[in-house]
């Protein structure tokens, strides 16, 4: 049952995609007083108090038999159904497409959750929001393409461009140090990142700036203060962790080496809880050492 809060009188949020990043949004939110709504396919994984929509945002048909959705602000944040071409595709251009068709009545703002992907600079470039978006890849092109649904919506948004997230839990990064399988020295490759935390802390910002009649811009860059090579992250993460720096030779595909900006971010008045990589590991190295049985050093 979709919330009313015409009805209500209460501040509604609604989370398209509420899984970690939405679950910790609807934690700050719902002690406040606001009605949360999670949709995604399987609502038993939505934290305590969210309103669970049970929908796939691939399907129309789902979402019609929700009724209307609406609320004061949405969040779109989603994960592609593939690591291919087709499933970035059905979900950040139909699935977008899909949700936008879905909404009845306009909301206060939109946030769409985006990603550096957009940008396919891989020559070291410094960027910020004003830096071309010619991705080259296709999970770019298809968020990219999002992005434009979202803008196109005539509907106040800010497309919020996220590095890579990491945090408490994820443990991706430390198993490919344990395994030997860092980047190799040359050549050099600057990534970018943000905490989970930071993600969180910094779409709830933009919202309460927002019902506070701040106003925002339609796109931010969101990363931690310092651009780093890959192979600076690995080397520190391996002397953390009392291993050796070791690479099987295969230089990073993934992304282009960028450094990007934050210069929004930080003029929003969001201050980081994590600002770099270091601060940010640390949680994740004292989550790795206490699930291994290893005591810090």
């Amino acid at each position: 049952m979709v919330l009313n809060d015409e009805m209500s009188g209460e501040k509604t949020l609604l989370i398209v995609g509420c899984g970690d990043i939405g679950n910790g949004l609807a934690e700050r939110f719902l002690p406040l007083g606001w009605q949360v709504q999670g949709l995604r396919r399987n609502t038993a994984k939505l934290a305590k108090g969210i309103a669970g929509l049970a929908a796939d945002v691939c399907d129309p048909a789902s979402l019609a038999a929700l009724g209307p959705l609406q609320a004061d602000y949405i969040v779109v944040t989603l994960t592609p159904a593939g690591n291919s071409a087709a499933g970035y595709a059905a979900v950040f251009e139909q699935g977008v497409a899909n949700v936008l068709a879905a909404i009845t009545r306009p909301p206060k703002r939109i946030f769409f959750v985006s990603s550096t992907g957009v940008y396919g600079q891989c020559d070291h470039e410094i960027i910020d929001e004003n830096s071309q978006t010619l991705p080259d890849r296709f999970s770019g092109q298809s968020l990219l393409k999002g992005e434009q649904a979202i803008a196109a919506s005539t509907w106040p948004f800010s497309n919020i461009r996220f590095g890579g997230i990491y945090g408490t839990g994820r443990f991706y990064m430390l198993n490919k140090v344990l395994a030997g399988d860092c980047a190799p020295p040359e050549p050099l490759h600057y990534t970018n990142r943000i905490h989970r935390d930071d993600c969180v802390g910094f779409i709830a910002h933009l919202i309460e700036a927002a019902e506070a009649g701040d106003a925002l811009e339609n796109y931010y860059v969101g990363v931690d203060d310092e651009a780093a090579s890959i192979q600076d992250v690995q080397a520190w993460l391996a002397a953390e962790m009392g291993v050796d720096y070791a690479s099987k030779g295969e230089p990073i595909a993934r992304t282009g080496s960028k450094r990007c900006l934050n210069h929004r971010l930080r003029d929003s008045g969001y201050v980081l809880k994590y600002p770099t990589y270091r601060s940010g590991f640390e949680p994740v190295l004292r989550a790795w050492r206490a699930s291994t049985g290893k005591n810090a050093q």
